[in-house]
């Protein structure tokens, strides 16, 4: 059979700016093409490089596949809705399959006429066997871990438990061979690819969804796998896609001393916690030692009790003291924050003294969101002002604003200021020194298209227009 699976491009403005400057590959795609691909016909179509809606349509047509799989985050919901009914009016008896976080953390969002079946959390065995099913004509029930149409509802069949990470195929990356020099993300690197070392996390912070998909569980891959699927990758930058890579001391020592016995010589950059920094320095010696070169690390907040307010186990001085670490080692730090829908503007501005004070390299700051799947989502049922989850993007207010909207966005604009702070150019000047003309570029070209978008995010909004206005529909239960 043939088997399109899809890397979805939503269609506002702020993730078209996005998707110029950050593209990672589609790995969730390469993982479920690689459990597939031994009996059939496997294609991966990325709609952010490979053409658009335009190119989908014509794709679609001339490959004339029998089932066609997607998925993404919750502001690309709406748009895999609109990948799976391109499918359905193409040929009405084409198999259409979504997946990822958005359909586990809320599968009803995808109960629609144009969409098949949903795969909750992971589904790379799960999508083999819906495979092997549709092909024998069997029923898909006895497949645990989906949701499937039945009596006018979705029914969800018995949990799939959690596979052992080792157990999943490797990703197979020559699906996007032709397109694989077109991945990056924004400074970290233009030639950069992603591996799953970890899943799961200790933290239990109420905006994330990752701890509670889990099951509180924190999964490991062996340094045997590791060290074999790093060999295959050509690209010199390598990123794990972890929640927290290092929470493992004995495994991450270990990886660490076999990629520098077997000479991988890669650079590297993984999402950290603060407090296994401060916890674990020669964990991030060893290391830098074995090329680690970038991370990102949670910092959200100015105080202790705006941290507690997000359940997060970490300090303001955690945070200052794993700065401190990360910059003796040589360490780049993408620094995330969170602005409060609710801050007045003495809270945006401390944030962002606080950012300067800290002397984050790269400071990422977005808006604080309650995706679904979070604690966060439950506490603000009944806040929600904005219900279309195109705008859930972490870039826009849908909670109510305590400042009138567009001075609200005018302050989270005027944070990205930080960026002309000497620390910061430094990485800047470090980055781009590696990168070509061409590439330099198209680097500065998506920096101001989304400059663009940031200073206008407040027109986006078809709800809510500022303090004393509330949304009108119900957010899907």
């Amino acid at each position: 059979m043939r088997i399109l699976l899809v890397r979805v491009a939503a269609e506002t403005r702020y993730m078209k700016a996005m998707y110029r400057v950050v593209r990672m590959e589609p790995l969730s795609l390469e993982y479920l093409g690689a459990a597939v691909r031994g009996d059939h016909d496997v294609k991966i179509l990325d709609m952010r490089i490979e053409g658009g809606w335009d190119g989908l349509r014509r794709t679609m047509e001339l490959y004339r596949p029998h089932i066609v799989g997607t998925g993404g985050d919750t502001c690309e919901a709406s748009a895999c809705k609109r990948v799976l009914t391109m499918a359905k009016r193409l040929d009405p008896e084409i198999l259409t399959v979504v997946g990822g976080i958005h359909a586990t953390t809320i599968p009803s969002d995808f109960h629609h006429p144009d969409i098949d079946l949903v795969c909750v959390n992971e589904g790379v065995f799960a999508f083999r066997e819906i495979v092997a099913h549709f092909e024998k004509g069997l029923d898909f029930g006895s497949i645990d871990g989906i949701a499937m149409k039945e009596g006018g509802g979705l029914r969800l069949t018995p949990e799939r438990p959690l596979s052992e990470l080792d157990t999943l195929p490797p990703p197979d990356r020559s699906l996007t061979a032709d397109v694989r020099d077109r991945y990056g993300f924004s400074l970290w690197g233009k030639h950069l690819a992603l591996m799953r070392f970890t899943q799961g996390c200790v933290g239990r912070c109420d905006f994330c969804p990752s701890w509670a998909q889990t099951g509180k569980r924190y999964l490991r891959r062996s340094v045997e796998s590791m060290i074999a699927e790093m060999r295959t990758i050509r690209e010199p930058y390598i990123y794990f896609v972890c929640e927290e890579s290092l929470l493992d001391t004995k495994l991450s020592l270990e990886l660490a001393e076999a990629v520098r016995k077997e000479r991988i010589d890669k650079r590297f950059g993984m999402p950290l916690r603060a407090d296994t920094i401060v916890k674990k320095p020669h964990v991030i010696e060893a290391w830098v030692e074995a090329g680690l070169e970038d991370t990102i690390v949670g910092f959200e907040q100015a105080s202790d009790d705006h941290l507690q307010d997000r359940e997060k186990t970490t300090t303001v001085e955690d945070n200052a003291a794993a700065m401190r670490i990360l910059k003796a080692a040589g360490v780049s730090c993408t620094g995330s924050m969170f602005f409060r829908p609710d801050f007045s503007k003495e809270q945006f501005d401390r944030l962002v003294a606080h950012t300067i004070e800290l002397e984050v390299d790269c400071p990422q700051y977005f808006v604080l969101t309650p995706i679904p799947g979070t604690k966060l989502f439950d506490k603000s049922r009944t806040l929600l002002v904005e219900h279309n989850f195109d705008l859930w993007d972490f870039n826009h207010a849908v909670t109510p604003t305590t400042l009138p909207l567009e001075l609200f966005y005018e302050e989270y604009m005027s944070a990205f200021r930080t960026h002309l702070e000497p620390f910061v150019v430094e990485l800047y000047k470090k980055k781009l020194a590696r990168m070509s003309e061409a590439e330099i570029a198209e680097e500065m070209d998506g920096l101001l298209g989304l400059r663009e978008v940031f200073g206008t995010l407040h027109l986006d909004h078809e709800e809510y227009s500022g303090p004393g206005r509330q949304g009108r529909t119900p957010c899907p239960q």
